[in-house]
């Protein structure tokens, strides 16, 4: 495994899935929120690539990916007040969507093939 692109892989993804806060005018903390959503692509990716092992198929490490996304979300859902919050039920589905892509990618840049 090689740890400098899991962590770019998962800074990456992270990034794209806290762009969308750019987006919303209400906000008042774009750039924190953005650093946070970066750092859980991290996290995310460095789990999920422990958790896989070489020789992996894609989907092996969409589902892995999918897993730890959820339960990062989950993590962030039930903090924002769980459907008493009106943003926190798509954090949610982000997270399960990008774990996904983070485990796929994962599988096939992050292990050498042989």
């Amino acid at each position: 495994m090689n740890i400098a692109v899991v962590l770019i892989v998962g800074a990456i993804v992270g990034a794209l899935d806290g762009v969308g806060i750019f987006f919303a005018p209400e906000e008042p903390y774009k750039i924190e929120i953005f650093g946070a959503a970066t750092l859980k692509g991290i996290l995310v990716s460095v789990i999920t690539a422990l958790s896989l092992g070489s020789g992996r198929a894609w989907w092996q490490g969409g589902l892995v990916g999918a897993f730890y996304g959820f339960a990062f979300a989950l993590v962030i859902f039930l903090a924002k007040g769980g459907f008493k919050s009106k943003d926190a039920p798509y954090v949610v589905l982000s997270g399960i969507v990008f774990g996904f892509i983070n485990g796929v990618l994962l599988v096939a840049f992050a292990y050498r093939r042989r």
